[in-house]
């Protein structure tokens, strides 16, 4: 167990080498659901290889598991622009590790979801991983749709408007040149 995680933390440091030099993390979509079980993320994400050649590199993707009693019940990556199914690497409790490839001067888009269990009153998206790709996104734009059952008592970043739609309530935020200082945060109760 120790050789494989000095083995990913490798391939990691060399990602995240190859990724400063070639590969950039421009934009994010993201269409988070809370429902009194579960955290949905769906989201969109946008890479740019701006060599030469094809360009692949491994990915660490991390689940914002803050107790032992919450878990990812699934997980589905998705490659929209090669209508591909990447490999994921390694899958564990707090993340997983897939393989991005993006042909030369292209881009890519990926769709990656999941959902998580709920185990308390408060539930986090992992933002702050950002910052290893050493740019900001160019655009992000965050959505959460919340049943009228939940009452939101707390944000790590207050949403830009609020709309009531069809008994849901959906927080939207919207940034450009964002370069997060820390996660996403929800903190609510149950009415």
């Amino acid at each position: 167990m120790r050789i494989m995680r000095s083995i990913l933390i490798l391939l990691f440091l060399i990602g995240s080498a190859v990724r400063g030099q070639d590969l950039s993390f421009f934009q994010e979509d993201i269409t988070f659901t809370l429902d009194k079980n579960y955290f949905s993320v769906d989201g969109y994400y946008w890479f740019a290889n701006q060599s030469n050649k094809i360009c692949e590199s491994m990915i660490y993707y991390p689940f914002g598991i803050s107790s032992e009693r919450e878990k990812v019940d699934s997980v589905e990556v998705y490659n929209i622009s090669q209508n591909a199914i990447p490999k994921i690497i390694n899958r564990s409790k707090n993340g997983i590790t897939f393989l991005l490839s993006i042909a030369g001067m292209d881009t890519a888009v990926y769709h990656i979801k999941y959902i998580q269990t709920i185990a308390g009153d408060s539930v986090k998206y992992i933002l702050t991983s950002t910052q290893k790709w050493n740019k900001a996104l160019d655009n992000a734009e965050y959505k959460l749709m919340v049943d009228t059952r939940i009452k939101l008592t707390g944000f790590s970043y207050e949403p830009d408007k609020v709309y009531n739609i069809e008994g849901k309530k959906i927080y939207l935020w919207k940034r450009s040149n964002f370069m997060p200082a820390s996660d996403m945060l929800f903190h609510f109760k149950y009415r």
